[in-house]
């Protein structure tokens, strides 16, 4: 007999701002799988309304495979309790991510199967999640600072699997670094000559 677990947790997203956005146009199946920061993509594969992804594990090095189909719900004219977006899992350790709001909170549901150790699923389903609001907050607000990262994260970042992130992200904060010395140098050199 296969037992459910169910776990919530809150988005902290301002649930005016969530019920705005165009879900279906901001995330994909495609891209969601990107959004987490562990996996790498192998093969992915669309069979009916369910992408069928291979995968490998960045931190583990654990080769796995998964399904997942999105539902994005239209806008619910109701008060109380609204769904935004729903992630079916097919063949992994959680087999719904559900996005909803709840009177002044945006919430997760989380449910998990208890066939594989609910442990590690718990800990790469957080990081996904956490993921997941980060690139919806990108959304929220509309400001130079926003466009700027949501310009970074659509055409750059989530092409790339996660070892490419890192060291383009090391590179990055190494070449900050040297323009901001050269800049020290040329202020001192300026300021004391």
């Amino acid at each position: 007999m296969q037992t459910e677990t169910e776990q919530v947790l809150d988005l902290k997203l301002a649930p005016s701002a969530a019920a705005q956005l165009d879900i279906s146009a901001i995330i994909t199946e495609h891209k969601l799988v990107h959004l987490h920061p562990h996996w790498f993509v192998d093969k992915e594969e669309q069979r009916g309304d369910i992408l069928f992804v291979q995968l490998r594990d960045y931190e583990t090095d654990r080769e796995f495979s998964l399904g997942l189909r999105l539902h994005v719900f239209p806008e619910q004219a109701e008060e109380g309790q609204k769904k935004i977006m729903q992630i079916q899992l097919v063949d992994y350790g959680a087999t719904e991510l559900l996005f909803f709001t709840d009177q002044d909170k945006t919430r997760v549901r989380v449910r998990y199967s208890s066939r594989q150790d609910k442990q590690d699923v718990e800990q790469e389903v957080l990081l996904w999640i956490r993921a997941l609001q980060e690139y919806l907050r990108l959304y929220t607000t509309r400001n130079p600072h926003t466009f700027f990262f949501r310009i970074l994260m659509n055409k750059m970042m989530l092409q790339m699997n996660p070892s490419q992130r890192n060291i383009c992200i090391m590179i990055t904060k190494i070449t900050i670094i040297e323009i901001l010395v050269i800049l020290i140098l040329v202020v001192g050199y300026v300021y004391f000559s």
